[in-house]
C-alpha cells in the first residue's frame, strides 16, 4: 500500500511495494490563476493560496453563464512532497490524465516538459529532478488560452485546469515502455477473427533504461473473462542498455469468444511479465477484444458478420456546476442514461473522454467512433498540423486495444481562417490538406479500423472523401428547410455517391423544457424561444426517415445532454447549446429522449409527451403517447378514449377536447402479465377568443 503521511509533505512509502508503484497526486494542492502569480508559484512562495482538490477547473462557473467572457488564461498548480528513499533507483514519472490545454511542468526550479493538447493523457520523467532525500517542489501552469492548436474555435467551452487525475508511476529500470505518447506499451492486433478461429499478435515494447545490459524475458499469459488460461508465450531478449526491444508473437485461439457489442461484451486479457533471473521486474495487464467489423455503403453497419443497427447519440463531458472536472459517479451516470435510452453506439465528441468512459463502452458493448479536436478553422501552419498528428497518435495509441472503438476521428466541420457559415468555402486548402493527412496518418497508426470525417461541407466536396467512411451533420428543419427535406437530400447523395459509406453524425434541434407550442412553428435558432414538441417533432421526422434508409450505417443524435456554448445566447439559457435530449443537470429527460427509448430499448416504455405543457388552452387537442408497446389504451378523467393499436412507429395518437381545469390523463399498455401506466394532469385555461 502506498501511505500518504501528513507532514512537510506527503512522503510516498514503498514497503511492501508491488511492481509498479502509483500514487495519486489528488489532494493538497495550492492555486491561484493569472500570470502574476508565476514567480510565488515558482519559489514555492504559496501560503496564502486557496487549497484545490483535483480535478479542477476554473471555469466551471464563467464557461457556461454565457457573454464569451471566460477566463482565457494561465492558472498554477504548485504541490509539495516527499518520496520515501526506498523509491531511489526506479523510474518515477508523472502522470496527467488531461489537462486544458497546454500544461508546463517544474519539478525542484527544473523545466522538466510542456505538453500541448487539452485531452489525451501525458507524462513526464522525473527521475533526474527528483529529490529522494527531501521536499519536492512541484509546479504546473496550465493554459486554456488560443495557443494556435486545435481546437482554435468551437461550439463548446474550453474548461481550463487540471481536470483529470494526476498520479506518481514509479517503475524498475526494465519495464513496459510508458513513454511512447503515453501508451501502455502493449498492442493487440487481430490478424483474422472469425468464429471458428481467431489469430492476433500482441506486441510488447520493453525499455531498458539502466546502463547495463539486460537478459530479460517476457512472458504473454492470454485469459478469458472468466480468468481461464487460454494461451501462453514467452521470449528472451538481450536488452543492451539504455535500450529498448519488441516482441510481437502471434497467438491463435479456436472457438473464440468474441466482443458482440451489447449482446456479448466479452473481454481478453493479456497479463505481461517481464522478468530476469526469475525475478519479476515489471508486469501489466491489458484487455482486449476480438471481433471483425465492416460498413457496406448499400446495408450499413456489420460486427461479427452479422448486422447492428448503429444507432445512438453523442456526448460532451461537461456537468452543471463543474464543466470537466467530473467524478467518476458522474461518467456512470451518463453512460447510465446512454445505456437506458437503447443506444448502440456513441460518438464521443469533439475529443478524447475519459480512460473510464472508454472502459464502460468496452464493457457494456457500446460501439464507439473516438475523435480529435481538429474543429472549425484550420491553420495553415506547421505547428497546427504536428499537433494535430501528436493528438491523434496519443488517441490511438492510448485506446489502441479498446473492441469498442471502430472509427478514428479526424476532424468536424472543419474551414479555412475567416470563413462564416454565410461565406462557405467549398474545397478549403488548408483544411482538405489537413484532413488527407490526418486520414493517411490514422491508416498508417492503424489499419484494423476505419478513419472518419463529420463533414457539414456540400456532398461533392473533397474533404468527404479522405476518409474509409465519413459523418454528415445536417440540421434540416432547424438551421435550415424543413425536417421533412432530410430524407431527400439523403436519397440525393446516395445517388450521386453510390461508393459513399456515410452515416448522419449531428442532426436535431434545441429545446427548453420550460418553452412550450403545439403550433408546430420552427422557432429560429438563434433566438429565445426554442419549445420541446418542436424538438420532439423533428425528431420523429427524421428518425423515421433514417430507420427506413439501411446506407445510413449510423445515426448519431447532437446531444446527450445539453452542454456549455459560452458564446451562446439562446433558448433563454446564455452559454448553452440546449440540443440534449437530457437537460444540463442530467435531472429531466426531454420528450425526444422518451421517443428514442421507444424506438431503440428492449424494456417496456410508455410515455404521456407534452406533459410539462401544463397551462394551456382547453379546447380540442392531439395526445400523443411513445411507446414500444403493442396497444395503448388513453383515459381521460377516467374515461376511456379508446385503445389505439402500433403501426410500427412507436407513435400512438388521439383526439381529445380538453376542459378548462385540471384534465388527468392517464394510459395503459400491456406488457405480457404486467399493466403499464403513465399519468399526468394538464391544468388548462380558457382559450382565447378569436
Amino acid at each position: 500500500m502506498i501511505l500518504c503521511l501528513a507532514s512537510a509533505g506527503p512522503v510516498f512509502a514503498s514497503a511492501p511495494p508491488p511492481v509498479r508503484l502509483m500514487a495519486p497526486l489528488a489532494e493538497g494542492w495550492a492555486f491561484r490563476y493569472g500570470e502574476e502569480h508565476a514567480a510565488g508559484a515558482l519559489a514555492g512562495t504559496v501560503a496564502d493560496w486557496p487549497m484545490v482538490r483535483l480535478p479542477h477547473t476554473w471555469n466551471a462557473a464563467d464557461g457556461a453563464d454565457g457573454g464569451d467572457n471566460y477566463a482565457r488564461g494561465t492558472g498554477w498548480y504548485v504541490r509539495r512532497f516527499k518520496v520515501d528513499p526506498g523509491w531511489a533507483g526506479r523510474r518515477i514519472y508523472l502522470q496527467f490524465d488531461g489537462a486544458s490545454r497546454v500544461a508546463t511542468v517544474h519539478l525542484n526550479g527544473r523545466k522538466i516538459g510542456e505538453h500541448t493538447g487539452g485531452f489525451a493523457r501525458f507524462r513526464f520523467d522525473l527521475t533526474g529532478a527528483l529529490d529522494f532525500a527531501g521536499e519536492n517542489l512541484l509546479v504546473v501552469a496550465v493554459s486554456n488560452a488560443d495557443d494556435g492548436t486545435a481546437p482554435v474555435t468551437a461550439d463548446f467551452t474550453f474548461f481550463g485546469g487540471l481536470y483529470r487525475g494526476v498520479q506518481l508511476l514509479a517503475l524498475d529500470p526494465l519495464h513496459v515502455d510508458v513513454m511512447d505518447h503515453a501508451a501502455d506499451g502493449i498492442f493487440v492486433t487481430p490478424r483474422e477473427v472469425t468464429a471458428a478461429r481467431a489469430e492476433f499478435t500482441v506486441a510488447v515494447d520493453v525499455r531498458n533504461d539502466s546502463a547495463r545490459t539486460e537478459h530479460a524475458v517476457v512472458r504473454v499469459v492470454v485469459r478469458d473473462a472468466a480468468g481461464a488460461v487460454v494461451a501462453t508465450q514467452e521470449a528472451a531478449k538481450v536488452i543492451d542498455g539504455p535500450g529498448a526491444a519488441r516482441i510481437e508473437p502471434v497467438f491463435t485461439l479456436e472457438n473464440p469468444r468474441r466482443w458482440d457489442g451489447r449482446k456479448d461484451p466479452h473481454q481478453y486479457c493479456a497479463e505481461v511479465t517481464v522478468s530476469t533471473d526469475g525475478r519479476i521486474r515489471d508486469e501489466l495487464r491489458q484487455r482486449f477484444g476480438l471481433r471483425s467489423f465492416e460498413v457496406d455503403p448499400d446495408r450499413g453497419f456489420f460486427l461479427n458478420g452479422a448486422y447492428l443497427d448503429l444507432h445512438g447519440v453523442s456526448r460532451h463531458q461537461d456537468r452543471a456546476g463543474k464543466g470537466w472536472a467530473i467524478s467518476p459517479e458522474d461518467e456512470r451516470e451518463d453512460f447510465g442514461l446512454i445505456e437506458e435510452i437503447g443506444a448502440t453506439v456513441i460518438r464521443v465528441a469533439h475529443y478524447p473522454q475519459s480512460a473510464l468512459w472508454f472502459d464502460l463502452a468496452d464493457e457494456r458493448g457500446l460501439v464507439l467512433w473516438a475523435e480529435i479536436p481538429v474543429v472549425n478553422e484550420v491553420l495553415a501552419t506547421t505547428r497546427y498540423t504536428d499537433n494535430a498528428r501528436q493528438q491523434l497518435r496519443e488517441l490511438i495509441r492510448q485506446n489502441y486495444n479498446r473492441p469498442a472503438i471502430c472509427f478514428w476521428g479526424v476532424g468536424n466541420e472543419t474551414r479555412e481562417v475567416g470563413e462564416t457559415s454565410g461565406r462557405a468555402m467549398v474545397d478549403g486548402v488548408a483544411s482538405d490538406r489537413v484532413i488527407a493527412e490526418l486520414a493517411e496518418l490514422a491508416r498508417a497508426e492503424d489499419p484494423t479500423r476505419l478513419s472518419i470525417y463529420a463533414s457539414h461541407h456540400r456532398a461533392e466536396d473533397a474533404r468527404n472523401f479522405h476518409t474509409d467512411v465519413l459523418g454528415f451533420n445536417k440540421y434540416f428543419g432547424w438551421y435550415g428547410g424543413t425536417a421533412e427535406d432530410f430524407a431527400a437530400w439523403a436519397d440525393g447523395v446516395h445517388r450521386r455517391y453510390p461508393a459513399l459509406r456515410f452515416s448522419m453524425s449531428e442532426y436535431g434541434a434545441g429545446a427548453n423544457i420550460l418553452h412550450h407550442d403545439l403550433s408546430g412553428a420552427k422557432p429560429v435558432p438563434d433566438g429565445a424561444w426554442h419549445p420541446e414538441e418542436y424538438q420532439a417533432q423533428l425528431h420523429e421526422v427524421q428518425w423515421l426517415a433514417m430507420r427506413a434508409r439501411p446506407y445510413l450505417w449510423g445515426k448519431f443524435i447532437w446531444n446527450m445532454f445539453d452542454f456549455a456554448v459560452d458564446i451562446r445566447d439562446e433558448g433563454a439559457t446564455p452559454g448553452m447549446n440546449d440540443k440534449g435530449i437530457v437537460t444540463y443537470d442530467r435531472k429531466t429527460r426531454k420528450d425526444a429522449f422518451y421517443w428514442y427509448q421507444a424506438n431503440w430499448s428492449a424494456a417496456p416504455v410508455l410515455h404521456l409527451a407534452g406533459r410539462r405543457f401544463i397551462d394551456r388552452p382547453a379546447g380540442p387537442a392531439e395526445i400523443k403517447v411513445y411507446s414500444n408497446l403493442p396497444q395503448v389504451e388513453l383515459f381521460l378523467d377516467d374515461k376511456s378514449l379508446g385503445t389505439v393499436a402500433g403501426d410500427g412507429t412507436h407513435l400512438f395518437r388521439w383526439p381529445a377536447e380538453l376542459a378548462v381545469g385540471p384534465n388527468r390523463l392517464e394510459v395503459r399498455a400491456a406488457d405480457g402479465a404486467t399493466i403499464v401506466t403513465d399519468r399526468c394532469t394538464l391544468n388548462c385555461r380558457p382559450a382565447k377568443k378569436p
